[in-house]
């Protein structure tokens, strides 16, 4: 799904202080609108989970 991918990218680097008109088109195409909005809030949880991670300097537990 590279326009998942792209979108994943996009969110969390903002190197364009937002995310592209283009991979925002590009993931629509592939996504109904309540999916695409499943699919942002997932991003955006998975980002805060790894930036409380790295903030909190979590490591996974070695079993």
């Amino acid at each position: 799904m590279p326009g998942a991918l792209a979108l994943t990218e996009s969110v969390t680097l903002l190197t364009q202080g937002h995310v592209p008109d283009a991979v925002y088109d590009e993931a629509a195409e592939h996504f109904e609108q309540a999916e695409l909005a499943q699919l942002i809030a997932l991003i955006i949880t998975i980002n805060a989970w790894n930036r409380i991670g790295v903030t909190s300097r979590l490591s996974p537990a070695a079993k």
